[in-house]
């Protein structure tokens, strides 16, 4: 299974891994047909914890919008989320970036949380061990003080603005195209919904990639403008022949 988070890192300023070597730190680079990534951009996106990443216009990361069923029964609406890690094909930990929750105003026992900040809370009641900035526990207790944390829980991708409990989606564009969604989407390839769908799905299971024709593209955070070429395309006359090439594909980002 590909990673959506883990490539590289670059320096210690960014606390996750930042992505490909970027264009100017290549030996004789390959750019893409029109020349559409500068020196400092590179193919490929990341993810990245919240709490302990930092993005930025030179070293973004995926953008989500996701929909969290909690250990209520409840769910959070549809907003702004973070990937944490990768679960499955489709399938991912996520923190709810949309909103915090102080611990005053009352943690649901039993649900995951992600530390945002320690604020003068008195963690032992509600974790085991000792508590830091993007650390995630299981609640055990519904706390109280000001220290903050995000709601984490499980979503599966899906062809949506507006994902339902559950789930969760991630948009990119092609070639100044409408908004689409990704139904699988790594550290290097993403894939929209043509001919996509999930086979045998439960919250235990990550489900089956039921594929008959999906379009795929390779992915960055900078531009969905020009085409680069895939490995073992056919070379005519020392220049690329027309099914050698493949689009583009921009990935909503995060930049701080």
């Amino acid at each position: 299974m590909g990673r959506a988070l883990k490539i590289q890192k670059t320096n210690n300023s960014v606390l996750t891994d930042a992505g490909y070597p970027n264009m100017g730190s290549l030996t004789a680079p390959v750019y893409p047909s029109v020349d559409t990534l500068s020196d400092t951009e590179y193919l490929g996106v990341v993810g990245g914890s919240p709490t302990t990443s930092t993005a930025s216009t030179t070293n973004p990361e995926i953008a989500c919008v996701v929909n969290l069923s909690l250990y209520d029964g409840t769910n959070t609406t549809a907003g702004a989320g973070r990937i944490i890690r990768q679960k499955g094909a489709h399938k991912f930990l996520v923190a709810y970036t949309a909103s915090s929750t102080a611990l005053s105003s009352g943690l649901i026992v039993g649900q995951t949380y992600q530390v945002l900040s320690l604020g003068t809370s008195d963690w032992t009641s509600v974790m085991s061990g000792t508590a830091a900035v993007g650390r995630i526990f299981t609640a055990l207790s519904v706390g109280a003080g000001n220290g903050t944390v995000y709601p984490v829980g499980q979503c599966v991708l899906s062809n949506t603005a507006s994902p339902t409990a559950g789930n969760m989606s991630i948009r990119f564009s092609v070639g100044d195209s409408v908004a689409v969604y990704a139904s699988y989407i790594t550290n290097k390839w993403v894939r929209d919904w043509t001919g996509m769908t999930y086979g045998n799905y439960s919250n235990s299971n990550s489900g089956v990639n039921d594929q008959s024709g999906e379009l795929f593209y390779p992915t960055n955070f900078f531009t969905d403008e020009g085409t680069v070429t895939w490995s073992g395309a056919e070379v005519v006359a020392s220049a690329q022949s027309t099914n050698g090439t493949l689009q583009l594909a921009q990935v909503a980002s995060v930049t701080s």
